[in-house]
């Protein structure tokens, strides 16, 4: 599933492809695809949507954490990349 994942560090949104929302029953962080490699993230994960593309796209790069961080957002792929 494409998403945009942000991250205090990553000065603004990128499109990346939602593995699952968890890797595994011990660890909670969701696993994504990026650049082609599989990455373990805690950032937010956002529906990609054209009006969410707007809203993000009419501020700079650097003020989207903060105000995605004002909204929760759970994309769900599938609870756990393994077993």
């Amino acid at each position: 599933m494409k998403i945009l994942h942000i991250t205090p560090s990553s000065n603004g949104y990128e499109e990346v492809e939602l593995l699952a929302n968890r890797i595994n029953r011990k660890n909670s962080l969701a696993l994504i695809l990026k650049n082609g490699q599989e990455c373990m993230t805690g950032g937010h994960l956002i529906n990609d949507t054209p009006d969410i593309r707007a809203v993000l796209d009419s501020m700079p790069g650097d003020k989207q954490y903060d105000f995605v961080t004002m909204f929760k957002c759970d994309p769900f792929a599938k609870s756990y990349a393994e077993e």
